[in-house]
């Protein structure tokens, strides 16, 4: 595997509307993941909490497929000494466990946006999951989808969900990264497809007619509510501390555990909204009792489902800067 491969495997981290907000350079035996700041998102991320958190995404992955060549890992995350903000990953000849089953979810893992079966994941594969988790600055809490304790977790993602849709910064800025046609994908390899939203291929401006008009607050929360009850689980991502690092941190955990969910067949995808949206992310922090330090960055919903399209991704060429 050359560092072409790597950086692939790297490259198919999630992040969000799938902006892809990393760079890489290769220096010898070092790999380095740049925060590309051309690629945020300023309404629905004002902080870049989610441009972090898919760095940590897609390091993971490149740890993983590196122990799989052969090569272990030491991680610089931020190092005082580089020029630029980076993470550094320096690949080295020491032998490390090799972690196949994450190794080969990497290509396999998607979020799905889809309904899901309603059927429970069983006791020992939750533990699994809870357990991809390796990161002690980041705690997991789980809900049960299907239980009375959700109920006020859902209100506050529909909450959230309202918000975002009601503004109108936040429609612009999601249909700026919608791909509504395959010539659009082709031509920019980043975004939501229209597949993956669940559209038919049309011209931009129907694409857009659609989004200003049919997709409205309350739809997407009944929706959202009705997405949320067909799932096993929801998992909910605490750093315990609100600073990048800790972002990382979050992304790298959060990466275990969607590898290994797809390694046991079960499907997840993203309910951000009671993170994004401070005033309700405030709610959500007071209803968990959580520390002042504590924040909650990450919502996902887990669960069984078919395949979904998957996303589209630019190539290892076209995000090195140094090639």
């Amino acid at each position: 595997m050359d560092t072409r491969d790597l950086i692939y495997y790297s490259t198919l981290a999630p992040s969000g509307h799938n902006t892809q907000p990393w760079k890489f350079s290769v220096q010898d035996n070092i790999i380095r993941i740049y925060p590309d700041f051309d690629r945020t998102l300023s309404v629905v991320d004002p902080d870049n909490h989610a441009l972090y958190i898919s760095l940590g995404c897609a390091l993971e992955n490149l740890v993983i497929s590196a122990k799989e060549d052969g090569s272990a890992c030491r991680v610089g995350v931020f190092p005082d000494d580089e020029n630029e903000e980076c993470l550094r990953v320096t690949l080295t000849d020491e032998s490390p466990a090799k972690e196949k089953d994450l190794y080969e979810a990497i290509p396999v893992r998607q979020s799905n946006r889809s309904m899901y079966d309603e059927q429970k994941i069983p006791p020992a594969d939750m533990e699994k999951l809870l357990q991809a988790n390796e990161q002690d600055t980041v705690v997991v809490k789980t809900f049960d989808a299907q239980g009375k304790d959700v109920d006020p977790v859902i209100e506050l993602v529909k909450e959230a969900g309202r918000i975002q849709f009601n503004d109108d910064r936040f429609v612009e800025e999601l249909i700026s990264w919608i791909r509504f046609n395959k010539k659009e994908v082709q031509n920019n390899r980043d975004g939501l497809s229209a597949k993956v939203m669940g559209f038919p291929n049309v011209p931009r401006w129907l694409g857009r007619f659609i989004m200003k008009t049919f997709v409205t607050a309350d739809r997407e929360a009944e929706k959202t509510e009705k997405q949320i009850r067909s799932s096993s689980h929801l998992f909910l991502f605490i750093c315990k501390k609100n600073d990048k690092k800790h972002w990382v941190d979050a992304g790298r955990g959060f990466q275990r555990v969607a590898l290994t969910a797809a390694s046991l067949g079960i499907a997840h995808a993203h309910l951000n909204m009671p993170c994004e949206v401070e005033s309700v992310r405030k709610k959500l922090s007071a209803h968990l009792d959580l520390h002042p330090d504590e924040q909650p960055v990450l919502l996902i919903r887990l669960g069984y489902a078919s395949r979904a399209p998957r996303s589209p991704r630019r190539p290892p060429e076209e995000v090195r800067i140094d090639s």
